[in-house]
């Protein structure tokens, strides 16, 4: 398949080494820690998308609620006037479904938002990544849940959020800085 321009991204100084430890050098489980507006979501989104087209796969990407994802990405507009989604281009999309907030790129790969308020609705499901949007604000027993699966599948993590205090974002912050399989990022 073609690869069609995905440049409508241009990542900050800032956000380039997320995108270079996934892509790039291999890390399966990375946390980024970022004051508010430094751009996590639009990041990580984009680094989803370019994901679902290097293989077929399944990404969740994963908010403390569904209707929180649902006005982050799915019906949220840049200060630029952008939509989020239309940082894919339509030619690699097959089907969005707007109930489901679902992506199904031309390549069968499938990108889905969810909340970690029903993650045992996940049971059953192969995802390949897996993105925790305001991890500190999230049930961390869904990462419990998905951590065998990705662990199984050889699939990938990443944890974006603001700080909210010493708690599980806090506490997996200390695993991820004294792990040399963690990519570790925080931003004041």
């Amino acid at each position: 398949m073609k690869i069609v321009d995905l440049d409508k991204f241009k990542p900050r100084p800032y956000q380039i080494p997320l995108i270079d430890a996934l892509e790039n050098k291999g890390f399966k489980r990375l946390l980024s820690i970022m004051p508010r507006r430094a751009g996590k979501d639009i990041t990580v989104f984009n680094l989803c998308v370019r994901q679902c087209l290097k293989k077929i796969c399944v990404v969740f990407y994963i908010f403390p609620t569904y209707s929180q994802g649902k006005k982050v990405i799915w019906d949220s507009i840049t200060n630029q006037g952008q939509r989020i989604l239309d940082y894919i281009p339509a030619e690699l999309v097959e089907s969005m479904n707007s109930q489901e907030l679902k992506i199904r790129f031309i390549n069968g790969s499938l990108l889905q938002i969810v909340g970690s308020d029903n993650y045992d609705r996940l049971m059953g499901t192969n995802p390949q990544g897996v993105v925790f949007s305001e991890y500190a604000l999230q049930d961390p027993r869904a990462y419990q849940y998905m951590r065998p699966i990705l662990t199984a599948n050889d699939g990938w993590a990443i944890f974006i959020s603001t700080p909210r205090g010493k708690n599980h974002l806090y506490d997996l912050y200390n695993i991820a800085l004294k792990s040399p399989y963690w990519f570790c990022q925080t931003l004041q």
